[in-house]
């Protein structure tokens, strides 16, 4: 998905998968965070030798179980992630929805968000919605199956501290941003536009 998000900006592209499908990379992020670190740097070194200018890092639940600090520092790339864009979320929203991949994306996010100006979140983690996009199942089929309609009426129904926005915080669920919009009034922040910015300034 990322690849075809940078094609479509035209930008050529190198690709590297960390792992073979979501429940292996959810087990690397978990268990096995400095491996997950060295692979990923070993890949940034890889593309490096073979003309890369930038890394492009489309996976929020990667994008928190790495050092991205260190990985910068000794690769000497610049490295785009969704977690820049989070860094920059506007101090105006107060009452935020993170909504993930998995649990430990979720408080990745959730940390990076509240570090310089406390909010009021709520944290969900969901592998079987990564699952029912990698499986391409329609966008209403998911919504359906999943019960996210009742869960994005729960959302909208929020009376004290009233949410202000929702965090799509899985770069897989662009893919069904369209539908989850049909379900609320409240922004869905999707990172991939202000990544692509990110990766024409940088």
């Amino acid at each position: 998905m990322g690849s075809d998000l940078l094609k479509e900006n035209n930008y050529e592209t190198l690709e590297y998968p960390i792992s073979k499908n979501p429940k292996e990379q959810s087990k690397l992020q978990y268990y096995s965070v400095d491996k997950l670190t060295k692979i990923v740097e070993e890949k940034i070194e890889d593309a490096k030798k073979k003309g890369a200018e930038k890394i492009f890092i489309y996976c929020n639940s990667l994008s928190g179980s790495i050092d991205l600090d260190y990985l910068r520092d000794k690769t000497k790339i610049k490295i785009i992630t969704p977690i820049d864009v989070y860094k920059n979320i506007d101090e105006s929203y107060k009452n935020i929805v993170i909504f993930a991949a998995n649990s430990k994306s979720a408080h990745e996010i959730d940390k990076i968000i509240c570090k310089n100006n406390f909010r009021n979140t709520i944290t969900i983690g969901n592998l079987g919605v990564v699952e029912a996009i990698e499986k391409k199942k329609s966008p209403e089929k998911i919504v359906d199956e999943l019960a996210l309609d009742k869960l994005f009426s729960y959302f909208n129904e929020i009376r004290e501290n009233k949410i202000d926005l929702i965090i799509l915080g899985c770069t897989h669920f662009p893919y069904i941003k369209e539908e989850l919009e049909k379900l609320t009034e409240i922004k869905i922040l999707d990172p991939a536009d202000e990544m692509i910015e990110m990766l024409k300034q940088w």
